[in-house]
């Protein structure tokens, strides 16, 4: 349903970004490392469309269940090729019927929010992807296995729903992410958790991987390579994420407290697999008998990647860490700092130090006091994270770097007092070696006493523009992580953001114009690769291929072509392995790129 209210709409960037002070700081608090699961709350009605403050938002869902992860973000929100949308989200309105709420975006509107969830029994934490030629594949946890629900036809039908259950001693696997790939998505990858330990790991991370659309698994509770007992002692739920395939490249990163930060890589469809380090964690494998470990600094579990069409990883990660008492493990949040780094850097460094980060263009986000008098954080709840964390990347077809995530922002604290989270925004445009300025993407009156948290972004773009799915209210903080927080209704909220409202400071055409062509994917190329051009203007088009000795091994005449995005594609099944070049020559203009041929 779309929001409705009178409203004025300004963008002033040098109000939206955020000034350079010193760091904000909040007392840090520690919990038990376990993650949640299951939390039960009293039955209680919700009120939908609770909330309203500006046109530019859809509320697609609601919910009393306020948790939608303990780290990182799982995928929930997917652009499907026609453009229309599916989001889904942890939905409960009492302990016994949370499932997944689901919408869906059929070209033109969303749906009703809904009223129950999809499953036919209890669950929580759904991942959501794409599903052979039209359908769609939601898998979230019960109480004792996965529950795997299928459609043919996205946004419409019933669902077909089946339980895998975990191996032998550990069953109740949870937590699950999963991205589809391949021939009409028929590939499907998971990463799940178990909940108990498992092959002396506690907790375990297993790999899954079905060949037919889930039909069966040929790969079924793997653990993959530098990810055994040997390795470590154990990870934690919520601490992992994938990104999007490219071709047979499959990817996702790992990041927690009490664990390394690091990329799997397999470019062969997960036959294999290539660990990539970002950053050692010290106390990741104690010596036996260990009780006590002071303070360190480490992740805070929340982490995303993507890989751009040159095949460099992109990661962000908050900032925590944790100790040990009395051979219990505890976990800071309320850090102050979000991570970046990308596969051309050296591994970080454990101190995490914001001014070196900052030094090195690794420091992403970060909360400070505002400018104003007055604008200062007088306190935070806790989400099991840091103060800037739950990171999002989308990479689009130009190689535009753009990363959202959830942030305490000075200002207007809530009668607690805590101050209320923004969703944040900061581009990485190509032709810039540097990150543009912050943008507090909820600033302005509309937004005043309203917690922004929760962002999925979807990995694809759509007009050019981004896509975010989000939980707010008007409270902050989450009564099923801090039963201290009043239980309070929740909205899930739809948002569009144009990428050119957001210039970086003081650079002018952040957003590149004119005719583009994007790199082709999948590179290196087994048989057929395609590549994205943009025509400002109509023209004339040629497409050449040149070996690398210059030498024309292929021309390729598209006549007239008109204004606008399109997809050209090349087949590299007669070509020999090696090094080449396709150039597009638009009227007069030419612009060339680099291919490998496998």
């Amino acid at each position: 349903m779309k929001k409705f209210t009178l409203f004025l709409m300004v963008l002033c960037i040098g109000a939206m970004a955020m000034a350079q002070t010193k760091y904000a700081k909040v007392p840090l608090r520690a919990v038990p490392v376990k993650a949640i699961k299951e939390q039960m709350m009293p039955s209680q009605s919700v009120n939908p469309v609770s909330n309203s403050k500006s046109t530019i938002e859809d509320v697609i869902g609601n919910s009393v269940y306020d948790m939608q992860t303990n780290a990182s973000i799982d995928p929930r929100l997917t652009i499907h090729s026609d453009g229309t949308m599916g989001g889904t989200w942890t939905r409960g309105i009492s302990g016994s019927d949370r499932g997944t709420g689901y919408n869906y975006y059929d070209g033109s509107a969303w749906g009703p929010a809904p009223s129950s969830r999809i499953e036919n029994e209890k669950t929580g934490w759904p991942s959501y992807a794409p599903l052979g030629a039209t359908g769609e594949i939601v898998v979230a946890h019960l109480n004792d296995g996965l529950k795997i629900s299928t459609r043919s036809v996205k946004g419409q039908g019933t669902w077909t729903q089946t339980t895998l259950m975990g191996p032998v001693g550990a069953t109740d696997i949870s937590w699950p992410r999963i991205i589809t790939s391949g021939p009409d998505h028929n590939y499907i990858h998971m990463i799940v958790s178990t909940y108990s330990v498992y092959q002396g790991l506690n907790l375990a991370l297993l790999y899954y991987r079905s060949l037919n659309g889930g039909e069966t698994w040929d790969k079924s509770a793997v653990i993959l390579p530098q990810m055994t007992s040997t390795d470590y002692d154990g990870f934690n739920g919520d601490e992992y994420a994938w990104g999007t395939p490219h071709g047979d490249t499959i990817y996702f990163a790992v990041s927690g407290p009490w664990i390394d930060t690091f990329i799997m890589q397999s470019n062969d469809n997960g036959d294999t697999w290539t660990k990539i380090p970002i950053l050692s964690n010290a106390n990741k494998k104690l010596p036996s008998g260990t009780t006590d470990v002071p303070p360190f600094t480490n992740s805070d579990g929340s982490v995303a990647v993507e890989m751009d069409h040159s095949g460099v990883f992109h990661v962000a990660f908050g900032i925590g860490g944790g100790y040990m008492a009395a051979t219990t493990k505890y976990i800071y949040v309320n850090r102050n700092g979000l991570v970046y780094w990308n596969s051309t850097m050296p591994m970080l460094q454990d101190s995490l130090d914001l001014d070196t980060l900052d030094a090195h263009g690794q420091l992403l986000g970060y909360v400070s006091d505002g400018p104003n008098p007055g604008d200062t954080i007088v306190g935070a709840p806790s989400y099991r994270v840091g103060l800037s964390s739950f990171p999002q990347i989308t990479i689009d077809d130009w190689n535009n770097i753009y990363a959202t995530w959830s942030a305490v922002t000075p200002g207007s604290p809530s009668p607690d007092p805590f101050n209320y989270r923004h969703l944040w925004y900061r581009p990485k445009f190509s032709n810039h070696t540097t990150w543009s300025d912050m943008v507090d993407l909820n600033e302005g009156v509309f937004y005043m006493f309203q917690e922004y948290v929760y962002p999925a972004l979807a990995k694809q773009m759509k007009n050019g523009h981004l896509h975010v799915i989000y939980q707010t209210s008007s409270q902050p903080g989450s009564n099923i992580v801090d039963t201290s927080i009043p239980q309070h209704d929740v909205n899930i909220e739809y948002r569009e953001i144009d990428p050119a409202l957001y210039f970086a400071s003081g650079i002018a055409n952040s957003v590149e114009k004119g005719n583009r062509v994007s790199q082709n994917y999948p590179n290196p190329v087994k048989d057929i690769t395609s590549f994205k051009v943009n025509l400002e203007k109509s023209a004339n088009v040629t497409l050449e291929v040149s070996n690398i000795m210059g030498q024309k091994i292929m021309t390729l005449d598209k006549g007239f072509v008109n204004a606008g995005q399109h997809t050209f594609t090349l087949d590299g099944t007669n070509l020999i392995p090696g090094v080449y070049f396709y150039t597009v020559i638009m009227n007069s203009e030419k612009i060339t790129k680099r291919m490998i041929v496998e």
